[in-house]
């Protein structure tokens, strides 16, 4: 007996036993379809043509990458941690300028201390922030 695979129009001639390894093959991705078709599962690479992979019709190509984003939520809570050990008073300052919009001259006003002092005491917290960050 001959057997045959068709692949394309074309029907290739094979061995027996690769003939059945074929079957059994494409008798499981049949099954795998028909419980995806009863259970109304998709799959993006449904989707996929010639010049595109079908799960990059919905990605966003402005978004950062995974790596990225693991990058800055571990940056994000080094910067947690640290901000909560600083005293209340570096706190508030950081919270005034970054949270509320306050300015350095208002806040300087409101607090009754020089500009050039509140200046310099931000700047040398960012900068002892930054060391520490890195």
């Amino acid at each position: 007996m001959d057997y045959y695979i068709r692949i394309g129009d074309v029907a290739v001639p094979v061995s027996e036993e690769i003939y059945k390894v074929y079957c059994q093959g494409d008798r499981k991705e049949r099954y795998f379809r028909e419980g995806d078709r009863r259970n109304n599962t998709f799959f993006y690479d449904a989707l996929d043509t010639e010049e595109l992979n079908g799960s990059e019709m919905f990605s966003d190509p402005d978004a950062d990458s995974v790596e990225e984003q693991a990058e800055r939520n571990c940056l994000l809570e080094n910067l947690k941690t640290e901000v909560e050990k600083l005293n209340p008073g570096e706190k508030e300052l950081l919270s005034r300028l970054y949270v509320y919009g306050d300015s350095l001259r208002a806040l300087a006003r409101e607090k009754h201390i020089p500009v050039t002092t509140l200046q310099s005491r931000h700047k040398k917290l960012l900068q002892r922030l930054k060391k520490k960050l890195e």
